[in-house]
């Protein structure tokens, strides 16, 4: 084993690239009879140390989103498995332009465009999002299996139960190992940034419910997908409040401009959410669009906020 992996038994965890920062996040590798790497974004430096120790038989993807099936294409060997809610994503790569906001905000014709950029290896990356990574391409090319909610997956010794926690992404699963007391929480990662929810197929809501049904698994260790990494029961129970109480910062930052009317544009456009430095990328900007849209439905559905033909304004 690597010295900056930890072991427990035979489930390692292996820190990403800049402490499993985005885009980098921790891998999971499952020592068993069948051989499985759970979540291939740690970066090339962790994972090609795996490989030359270790065969992998199967990769399993928790949901789609970049940073967790970055490096799929390192394992020509190994089986590719994704949730069945998002397995469309790999058959047909514009689904993953209507399910992460691309659709929504610039429309199906700019989808074609990005499928066309990052399918050459030599297109200019981005600013500050993954959007024109050729790896996009190279990952999803391929898809080998399924798996469903509250299936047991058997590799041996281990089974490992995934658990249906959407909200961050329509097919998000978080990984419970029963008998060794572990979960894999993935985006429920406890980042200062707080919950992401930015796709379209985001949901605030379901966040909340996700989060909190995976905190009350039987586990006394909860693997975060990001930043955090290994943390006790209590200290995610303690952090899980922090991290999710920040959405209910986002929505009085929000409240708070709404003095009088504004469009959901004009909103956008003050870095409410992410910093406006970040929105010169057009991934960034759409995320953060999205996000203040759902935001405003939710104060909407609680009576804060009203509709105008003018723009959102306080009750």
């Amino acid at each position: 084993m690597d010295s900056s992996e930890t072991s427990f038994g035979p489930v390692r965890v292996i820190p990403g690239h800049r402490g499993s920062r985005f885009p980098a996040c921790t891998s999971i590798f499952i020592d068993d009879d069948v051989k499985v790497l759970v979540d291939p974004g740690a970066g090339p430096g962790p994972l090609g140390k795996l490989t030359r120790r270790e065969r992998i038989d199967i990769v399993i993807n928790t949901h789609y989103h970049f940073d967790h099936i970055a490096y799929n294409y390192l394992f020509d060997g190994a089986k590719i498995l994704l949730n069945e809610k998002e397995a469309q994503c790999f058959r047909k790569r514009a689904h993953i332009g209507s399910l992460l906001g691309m659709e929504e905000v610039y429309g199906r014709d700019w989808v074609a465009g990005w499928l066309s950029r990052i399918s050459r290896p030599d297109t200019a990356p981005s600013p500050f999002s993954p959007q024109n990574n050729h790896r996009w391409w190279l990952s999803t090319a391929r898809l080998d299996g399924t798996y469903a909610w509250d299936e047991v997956l058997d590799f041996g010794r281990i089974a490992v139960h995934a658990v249906g926690a959407p909200g961050h992404s329509a097919g998000f699963t978080c990984l419970h190992f029963p008998r060794e007391g572990i979960v894999y929480t993935g985006d429920f990662d406890l980042t200062d940034f707080g919950p992401w929810y930015g796709g379209t197929d985001g949901d605030i809501d379901l966040f909340i419910d996700s989060a909190r049904k995976v905190a009350a698994l039987d586990a006394h260790t909860f693997i975060t997908g990001h930043e955090k990494g290994i943390v006790s029961r209590e200290e995610f129970a303690t952090g899980l409040d922090v991290f999710l109480s920040i959405i209910e910062k986002r929505d009085a930052l929000i409240l708070g401009e709404l003095s009088r009317p504004r469009t959901l544009r004009e909103l956008s456009e003050m870095g409410l959410i992410y910093d406006r430095k970040f929105l010169i990328d057009e991934w960034i900007f759409m995320w953060n669009e999205i996000m203040v849209k759902k935001h405003l439905s939710r104060l909407v559905r609680n009576g804060l906020v009203v509709e105008t033909e003018e723009g959102f304004v306080a009750r």
